[in-house]
């Protein structure tokens, strides 16, 4: 017979962390239909830059009020509420033909989006012990980059089947169902919470637990590191990466998008891995270390290594994927550097910081393409050379580089939270 409540968590979990999945390839979907685009709304590199970053325009700047609200009211509402928004932005963006917009419906979708990891996390935070907490981050984070494998190759073969924008309907209609489970399903906490064994803890107003968090010098050092390993990810993953393959290697949409589609598997492998790998040692640095040099050595070989073959680039592409995932030991980090009552606000002061380099980094590589432009268009879209390219994500393997010297300034937390009131 099945035990139903040990069960009911996972399930819980699931239907949070099936939001990020689903919010995550709709928010880099826009990478495989950057033609279509170009010509839907008869826009340049930047123009599609600052259209992609309409979501981030929403989404950072909610992460610390999304944190706040989850730790006051619960997630369960929120997650409810904001995947129905999230699945009825996408229908606008499938059928407005006016680029504002388009440009508001990605704003709208980065809106409703920012609750998905941070309600998932606090889920994770009251259905299960702590012990649990490291590997939980990785898989949803995991989830959220199947999320993204999906938004990649998928969903280039969707787009070349029923176009982009019947693609587009077909996303906002499952996230709005998927709410509608959330709502009936999810609750904010099981009803007796002594077997969590958490510590009793002081109760924060929103924005006491937010200054708290914001003068925790700690705070800001993680957040370096997580913003500087992510923006790589961001801004080659989610937007440029597949327009570059195709220009280095001549492929086609669909196998570029697998290509990058390939770290984001890397991403969904490596994930609960590291999360579990950092549980087990009870360390958080090394794998910090770790993250960041890989992130230096892949790059670079991915972006300036000319004639790769396609097996070797594919497994550089998974590689840099299954190891990014420090991202996740940051998050572990954020819930124990600051007080349990507020973990919620300290994971999304930390996954605000994950996505702010790389939300800048799009359209200022879409700038940086557009300045060297040599003013060569085919079909209406605009060319970039090899060398427009290299100028512009060489970037990328900074951010890494950088996240490795922040690395060595965040203190090690053994994966515990010492901070009880």
């Amino acid at each position: 017979m099945v035990d139903t409540h040990r069960f009911k968590p996972w399930l819980i979990w699931a239907l949070g962390a099936t939001f990020f999945l689903a919010e995550y390839f709709a928010r880099v979907s826009p990478s495989v239909m950057l033609p279509d685009l170009m010509r839907s709304f008869n826009a340049d590199a930047l123009a599609l830059g600052t259209l992609s970053a309409c979501f981030y325009l929403a989404y950072i700047p909610m992460q610390l009020p999304v944190g706040m609200l989850v730790d006051r009211f619960g997630p369960h509402k929120l997650l409810t509420s904001m995947a129905i928004l999230c699945g009825l932005a996408c229908l606008l963006f499938g059928a407005t033909k006016l680029l504002f917009l388009g440009q508001a419906s990605r704003f709208l979708m980065g809106f409703s989006a920012s609750f998905a990891f941070v309600g998932t996390l606090k889920l994770a935070s009251r259905w299960f012990p702590a012990s649990r907490f490291g590997l939980l981050a990785g898989l949803t984070q995991a989830l959220g980059m199947l999320g993204a494998v999906i938004g990649e190759a998928p969903t280039a073969v969707a787009v070349q089947h029923i176009g982009w924008r019947n693609t587009m309907f077909v996303m906002g209609i499952a996230i709005i169902i998927l709410g509608i489970f959330i709502g009936i399903i999810v609750r904010d906490k099981p009803k007796n919470l002594a077997h969590l064994n958490t510590p009793a803890t002081k109760q924060y107003g929103i924005l006491q637990g937010l200054m708290l968090v914001v003068k925790n010098p700690r705070s800001w050092v993680n957040a370096g590191y997580i913003g500087l390993l992510y923006a790589p990810t961001a801004a080659f993953a989610e937007l440029w990466g597949v327009n570059f393959l195709r220009q280095n290697y001549h492929f086609s949409s669909t196998i570029a998008g697998a290509a990058i589609g390939t770290i984001f598997i890397g991403w969904t492998v490596g994930g609960p891995i590291t999360g579990w790998l950092s549980d087990r040692i009870g360390r958080r640095k090394p794998m910090l270390f770790v993250s960041a040099l890989s992130g230096l050595v892949l790059l670079s070989c991915i972006i300036f290594i000319p004639h790769l073959s396609i097996h070797l680039l594919f497994s550089l592409l998974f590689l840099y994927g299954m190891t990014n995932t420090g991202v996740v030991i940051s998050y572990a980090v954020a819930s124990e550097i600051n007080a349990p009552k507020i973990n919620g606000t300290s994971i999304a002061f930390a996954n605000m910081a994950s996505v702010l380099i790389g939300a800048c980094l799009q359209p200022i590589i879409g700038y940086l393409l557009d300045s060297h432009w040599s003013g060569q268009m085919l079909h209406g879209v605009h060319q970039f050379t090899l060398s427009d390219y290299h100028h512009a994500l060489i970037a990328l393997p900074v951010c890494s580089a950088l996240s490795f010297v922040f690395a060595f300034f965040v203190k090690e937390t053994y994966c515990q939270n010492s901070i009880t009131k």
